[in-house]
């Protein structure tokens, strides 16, 4: 060969069918089962794999007391094999997706303090309004939104506080507050509201200092030059609320997750606040979908009486 070039160097040897029947008889073990897996032929099949195995210049499977045992070759192939044929079959749901109408599917990520409260009531109200649209949805730490958005695993991310990327868009639409969560039987359950001095000798549970919620009430109780001592740090919310509700102590968290929690909340002379926001790719058009749910959080905020002065919807992508 010219060069000192492999046969078949430039061209495709394992082609996608040939990926399908070998993944076949790797999975039922047979040249009998992967024809019934198929819907073809025994001899099709056979002569199939007779035929990758010359391509190949090597041996798939050997037969070993009338069995068919794959060589080491063709196990590390199946590896490949397998994971070409999961993102076919992803490609084949995104086409199926998108055989109802280009703006039928819609994939989303947001920070788990929003996943309680703030984003199935959008998605509900969204669902309603569209019947058809098939959604897709998981929380994300707001570290790893850049790549979720950007490897297109999802078309639009909701995250607690602005996320600041070269190539990604992000608008606060929406603000909130922490908040201090108790059990109800508290000696501070009936107080109007706490500050942050009347919790310096109380049983804490804080985030983490190196989370984003974290920092943010951290540099409140700096700027007080407070001593608030946590008796468990922790990541989630979620994870701070069943903490409360074993008596371990009072914690502060976001307002959404308090709400839905089942204890005690009382608001925070302190106004530490956060905004909500959208956060998309600068390099791709958003779908209809991803815009319609982004009205919908929209409609949301100005019914909570949340809405960030000066924002429009109309400005979102421009």
């Amino acid at each position: 060969m010219p060069n000192g070039e492999a046969p078949y160097a430039n061209t495709m040897v394992f082609k996608l069918r040939h990926m399908e029947v070998f993944r076949a008889v790797m999975l039922t073990g047979s040249i009998s089962g992967a024809a019934k897996m198929l819907y073809v032929s025994q001899p099709a099949v056979s002569k199939l794999i007779a035929y990758i195995e010359s391509r190949l210049v090597y041996r798939l499977f050997q037969r070993i007391n009338n069995r068919l045992v794959p060589t080491a070759e063709a196990v590390i192939l199946y590896r490949e094999v397998e994971r070409v044929y999961q993102a076919a079959l992803a490609v084949n749901d995104c086409a199926l997706a998108l055989a109802s109408g280009p703006n039928r599917q819609l994939r989303i990520c947001c920070s788990a303090s929003l996943s309680t409260v703030v984003i199935p009531f959008a998605l509900a109200q969204l669902k309603r309004e569209l019947p058809s649209l098939n959604i897709e949805w998981q929380t994300t730490l707001m570290g790893d939104m850049p790549n979720q958005i950007l490897s297109k695993k999802v078309d639009l991310a909701i995250s607690a506080l602005p996320l600041i990327h070269d190539h990604l868009h992000s608008q606060a639409f929406m603000r909130a507050r922490m908040v201090c969560v108790m059990p109800a039987d508290h000696p501070f359950a009936q107080r109007p509201s706490l500050s942050l001095h009347d919790l310096v000798d109380q049983p804490l549970l804080l985030f983490r200092p190196d989370m984003p919620f974290g920092r943010l009430l951290a540099e409140e109780i700096e700027r007080q030059s407070l001593n608030l001592r946590s008796m468990l740090n922790f990541t989630n919310a979620n994870e701070a609320v069943a903490l409360v509700k074993q008596g371990m102590g009072l914690t502060i968290i976001d307002e959404f997750v308090a709400q839905d929690s089942g204890l005690t909340v009382v608001p925070l002379d302190e106004a530490i606040e956060f905004e909500i926001s959208f956060v998309y790719s600068r390099f791709e058009p958003l779908s209809e979908s991803a815009t319609q749910l982004m009205q919908v959080l929209y409609r949301q905020a100005v019914k909570l009486g949340r809405l960030i002065p000066g924002f429009e919807l109309l400005n979102v992508g421009r």
